[in-house]
C-alpha cells in the first residue's frame, strides 16, 4: 500500500512538472512566433523522388509526383492528415522499376488547388476525384496504397469502386464503416474522441497550437526518424497561407458525416480484391484484435501484418521492412489473383489463426529449425508482434 501511494505521488509530481514546463514555454512570446519560410527546401524538388506534374480533375488543378514508366501498372499513393505527397518519397523511388508510381497531393493539400466548395473534401467526392484521376492518367485500375486518413479514403474506394483497384495496401487505420461499428461498441478510447471533438469544435486554437514552437507538432510527430531537411519540408508546406486551415476544413467535413452517414456497409458490399493491411507495432490507439474479426468478415482477401518497432508513419520509420512486406504481397499469385465479379473463393475467406509466442518474437525462423519445436501450436515461423504470451490474431489467408 505504501509503495502504491509513493508511486501515485511520484506520478502526480511528474505530471505537474511537465505542465509547469509547458506553461513556461507558453508564456514566452517567441514560442508563438514561427520562422518565415519563403522558399521550399531542396529536398522537395530533388529529382531522385520523381517528376512533378499537374493535372485537371473535377475542375481542380491537382499536383502529383511520378516516377517510373507510364507503361507499367499504376501504383497510386494517398497521404493522410496532416500530410502531403512527400510522405511517400521512399516508395516512389523503391517501386519505380516495376510500377508507375504516383503520389498525389489531395485537393487543398500541398501544391494542389484549394476546392471552391468545402463539400469537395467529403469522402465520397474525394473518392470520385481519385477514380477520375486514374482514368485521366490513361489507366483502368491501379494498385492503391494509403496511410492514415489516406487509408480511410482508400478503403472507401475499394468498397465503392472495386473496378478501379487491382490490389490495395492500407496502413494504420481500418475503414470508416468499421470505425463506426467500433464506436457503437464503445471500443474507441475516450481520449481519442475528445481530441477529435476538440478539432471539430474549436476554430483557430488548433491552428495556433500547431504553429507553436515553430511548428513543433511536426518535430514531435516525425523527429524521431526524420532528417532535418524532411522536417523542414513539412514545416515549409504547412506554413503556407491557409494550409493548416484547409486541413481543419477537410477534417470537419467528414467528422460530422461519421455520426450520421453509414459508410460502406449500407450497401452490404463484400470486398474480394486482394489486400494487405499494415499496422505499426507502437500504434496503440486501438488494439488490432478489437477490429480484425470485422475486417476479415468484410474484406475477404485480406492479409494483416504488424511492422515491428514502428508507429503511425511506419512507411517512413522503417521503409525497408515495409518495402519487403509490400513486395511479398505484390508478388503473390494463384489464390491472390483478383476474383471475377460476384465470385468468392473459399480459400480467400479462410481464417488462419496464428499464435504469437515468446520463442519467435523478433526472430524469424523456418519451421524445420529446432527452435520451432518449442513454439506455439499455430506459429508459422514468421515475425509477429508480442502482445501477450499467447494472443491469437485472426489473419485472412
Amino acid at each position: 500500500m505504501a509503495n502504491l501511494v509513493v508511486g501515485c505521488l511520484l506520478r502526480a509530481a511528474t505530471v505537474c512538472g511537465q505542465f509547469l514546463q509547458c506553461l513556461i514555454k507558453w508564456l514566452q512570446v517567441s514560442y508563438w512566433i514561427s520562422t518565415p519560410r519563403a522558399h521550399p527546401p531542396d529536398t522537395l524538388n530533388s529529382p531522385k523522388w520523381g517528376r512533378h506534374r499537374q493535372i485537371h480533375v473535377h475542375n481542380l488543378k491537382l499536383h502529383y509526383v511520378e516516377n517510373g514508366s507510364s507503361n507499367n501498372p499504376l501504383m497510386l499513393f494517398l497521404h493522410g492528415v496532416p500530410d502531403f505527397w512527400y510522405t511517400w518519397r521512399y516508395q516512389l523511388k523503391e517501386f519505380a522499376k516495376d510500377y508507375w508510381t504516383v503520389a498525389l497531393d489531395l485537393p487543398g493539400f500541398g501544391l494542389s488547388e484549394e476546392p471552391r466548395d468545402a463539400i469537395t473534401y467529403r469522402m465520397s467526392n474525394l473518392a470520385r476525384a481519385v477514380c477520375e484521376l486514374v482514368e485521366t492518367l490513361g489507366k483502368t485500375d491501379c494498385i492503391l496504397v494509403g496511410n492514415g486518413c489516406g487509408a480511410l479514403l482508400g478503403w472507401h474506394i475499394v468498397n465503392q469502386y472495386p473496378e478501379r483497384v487491382s490490389k490495395y495496401i492500407m496502413m494504420g487505420l481500418p475503414s470508416v464503416g468499421i470505425l463506426q461499428q467500433l464506436q457503437e461498441q464503445n471500443v474507441i478510447p475516450l481520449n481519442v474522441l475528445l481530441k477529435l471533438a476538440f478539432l471539430s469544435i474549436s476554430q483557430s486554437l488548433p491552428i495556433k497550437l500547431a504553429q507553436a514552437g515553430d511548428y513543433a507538432m511536426f518535430t514531435k510527430l516525425l523527429g524521431a526518424f526524420s532528417k532535418p531537411q524532411d522536417l523542414e519540408a513539412y514545416k515549409y508546406t504547412f506554413s503556407q497561407p491557409n494550409a493548416l486551415a484547409r486541413v481543419l476544413v477537410a477534417f470537419r467535413e467528414n467528422w460530422n458525416d461519421f455520426f450520421v452517414e453509414e459508410f460502406e456497409f449500407g450497401v452490404r458490399k463484400t470486398a474480394t480484391i486482394p489486400g494487405l493491411y499494415l499496422v505499426g507495432e507502437n500504434d496503440h490507439w486501438i488494439r488490432l484484435d478489437e477490429y480484425s474479426p470485422l475486417m476479415v468478415d468484410k474484406y475477404q482477401a485480406l492479409e494483416t501484418r504488424f511492422v515491428p518497432r514502428t508507429g503511425r508513419y511506419l512507411h517512413q520509420e522503417d521503409p525497408k521492412t515495409v518495402h519487403r512486406i509490400m513486395k511479398e504481397f505484390l508478388g503473390k499469385t494463384g489464390s491472390h489473383l483478383p476474383l471475377e465479379r460476384g465470385q468468392v473463393n473459399d480459400v480467400e475467406t479462410k481464417v488462419v489463426v496464428k499464435e504469437v509466442c515468446e520463442k519467435c518474437y523478433a526472430t524469424e525462423h523456418k519451421t524445420i529449425d529446432k527452435q520451432h519445436g518449442e513454439c506455439a501450436k499455430n506459429c508459422d515461423g514468421q515475425e509477429h508482434r508480442h502482445i501477450f504470451t499467447k494472443q491469437k490474431l485472426p489473419i485472412c489467408s
